[in-house]
C-alpha cells in the first residue's frame, strides 16, 4: 500500500491535470489553493457559483480567472447539483466543495446514487500519514453517519475497501472501534462484519477495541498496550460520527500525523475541505483526489 502523502503527490504529478468542478469557491484561501494547484498542473478548475463573489475572492488572491470556465448560479442547491451532473456525465473527473454547506453536496450525491440505483450510504474517508507507520491509515466514517447500524457499517467498509484498493492494498487489515465495554463484549461474541472476508481474515491481529483506548495511545497516555503505532491497521472503522470526528482530528495534537480526507463515490472522489481550511490543506486534498483519479484510470485501462 502507498506509504506516504509524498508518494501520493508523485502519483498525482503523473495523473494530472484533472478537470475539477469547484462548488462555490468564495474565499481567498480557496482561490489561493486553486491558483497553486492549477499552476502546478494538478487541476483544471471549473468554478461554479455567484460570479461576483468568485471574482472578488480571486482578486483578493491575486488570481486571474479570465481563462477559467465559470458557471454562474446563485441557488446553493443548484450549484451542487450542477457539479454532480457534470461529475456523473464525465465532464469533470473530480468535485470539490468550496464555501457551501456540506448538506447541499450530500443531497446531490444521494440523488445521483439513487438515479444510478446504488446504495445511498455516503461516508468520509480520512487518511493519516504517520511517520512511524509504513502505510497510510484510513479512518472512516468521519463525516456523515451519526450512529450507523451494522448494515450501514458494511456499506462504510465497502467504500473504504474501494479506496484502499486504488492505493495498492487488496487485503487490508481492519480494526473496528467500539464506544463502550458492553459493545466490546458483544462484538467479541458475535461480529456481524465477520461475513466480510477482509474483516474475518484480519480479526486475529485486530480484535474490536474501545475507541478511548486508541485515543489514549495516540495522545501518548501510556499504560495502554493494545495498539502498536508501528503496526496500525490499514482501516479503522469508527463506531459513530462523534468518535470519528474526535479521533480524526487528533492530528492537531500529534506532530507526526498529516491528514487528508475525501468521500469516495462510484463516480470518483468528492473533496470536502472545511470552510476554515487554509490553502496548504486544500491543495493537499486536491493532490490526493488527483492521485485517486489517476489510479482509477490506470486500473480501468489495465
Amino acid at each position: 500500500m502507498i506509504s506516504s502523502l509524498q508518494e501520493i503527490q508523485t502519483l498525482a504529478e503523473s495523473a494530472g491535470p484533472v478537470t475539477t468542478a469547484i462548488i462555490a469557491p468564495e474565499d481567498h484561501e480557496f482561490m489561493l489553493a486553486i491558483k497553486d494547484a492549477g499552476k502546478r498542473g494538478f487541476i483544471e478548475p471549473v468554478l461554479i457559483g455567484c460570479r461576483a463573489i468568485i471574482e472578488k475572492a480571486a482578486e483578493k488572491a491575486a488570481y486571474d480567472i479570465d481563462k477559467n470556465h465559470i458557471i454562474e448560479i446563485t441557488d446553493r442547491q443548484k450549484i451542487a447539483d450542477t457539479a454532480m451532473n457534470m461529475f456523473s456525465s464525465g465532464e469533470v473527473g473530480m468535485v470539490s466543495k468550496g464555501q457551501i454547506s456540506t448538506s447541499y453536496v450530500y443531497r446531490s450525491i444521494i440523488s445521483k446514487m439513487k438515479a444510478r440505483r446504488e446504495h445511498t450510504v455516503i461516508s468520509v474517508q480520512t487518511f493519516w500519514d504517520i511517520r512511524e507507520c509504513d502505510h497510510l491509515v484510513l479512518l472512516t466514517d468521519t463525516g456523515t453517519n451519526i450512529s450507523p447500524g451494522e448494515k450501514e457499517k458494511k456499506a462504510i467498509l465497502d467504500n473504504a475497501l474501494r479506496v484502499v484498493k486504488l492505493l495498492g492494498c487488496d487485503y487490508p487489515e481492519v480494526l473496528e472501534l467500539v464506544s463502550d465495554s458492553a459493545q466490546l463484549r458483544d462484538k467479541r461474541k458475535h461480529h456481524p462484519l465477520d461475513k466480510t472476508p477482509v474483516v474475518k481474515n484480519s480479526r486475529g491481529a485486530f480484535k474490536p477495541l474501545k475507541a478511548q483506548v486508541l485515543k489514549k495511545v495516540l495522545l501518548g497516555q501510556h499504560g495502554e498496550k493494545s495498539v502498536n503505532l508501528n503496526h496500525l491497521p490499514h482501516i479503522i472503522l469508527m463506531p459513530d460520527l462523534n468518535t470519528g470526528n474526535i479521533i480524526a482530528k487528533l492530528d492537531f495534537f500529534i506532530q507526526d500525523i498529516v491528514r487528508v480526507s475525501c468521500s469516495y463515490t462510484s463516480m470518483g472522489p468528492v473533496l470536502l475541505p472545511s470552510r476554515a481550511d487554509v490553502a496548504e490543506g486544500i491543495i493537499r486534498e486536491f493532490i490526493f483526489g488527483v492521485a485517486l483519479v489517476g489510479q482509477h484510470r490506470r486500473l480501468k485501462d489495465a
